[in-house]
């Protein structure tokens, strides 16, 4: 799980909103608060790789030069991918 008890959330987005071991989205991506669930689902996550489905993308997107956009597809993989082999143990 993320250190969410000290607000170190790995997203620029993040931000304490004064609640118990949890935090907003600055850019309601996510409304509802949280406490780190949200950057598993998050399209606009922007912080270190989640998982292999973040360093996959992030490869895959080095390599076309950003040409190529994720589709419905990708994201789902992605999303799969971060569940299977997450890196901060979540």
């Amino acid at each position: 799980m993320l250190d969410t008890a000290s607000h170190k959330i790995p997203c620029k987005h993040w931000e304490s909103c004064g609640l118990t071991d949890g935090g907003c989205c600055k850019i309601s991506a996510y409304t509802n608060p949280s406490n780190g669930i949200c950057l598993n689902i998050c399209n606009q996550y922007d912080g270190p790789d989640r998982g292999l489905g973040d360093t996959v993308g992030r490869v895959i997107q080095t390599i076309t030069a950003g040409k190529v956009k994720p589709c419905n597809a990708c994201k789902k993989r992605q999303q799969k991918l971060n569940q299977l082999l997450p890196f901060h143990g979540e």
